[in-house]
């Protein structure tokens, strides 16, 4: 599971940016994200052409 406390910062702003229904998905998940790039890929795998790439 993610924890905000160990991401880096990027991985936090992109993390925040992300649809609430998204944030709680991904904290229910077993996956280690902790950088942007980990969050990115598992959005990727999750949602295909759908997923966010980059901050609003």
């Amino acid at each position: 599971m993610p924890e905000p406390s160990k991401m880096d910062m990027e991985a936090k702003q992109y993390f925040n940016s992300l649809p609430p229904a998204l944030q709680e998905q991904l904290m229910q998940s077993a996956a280690d994200l902790n950088t942007k790039e980990d969050l990115m890929r598992y959005c990727t795998n999750l949602l295909g052409e759908h997923a966010p790439d980059r901050q609003p």
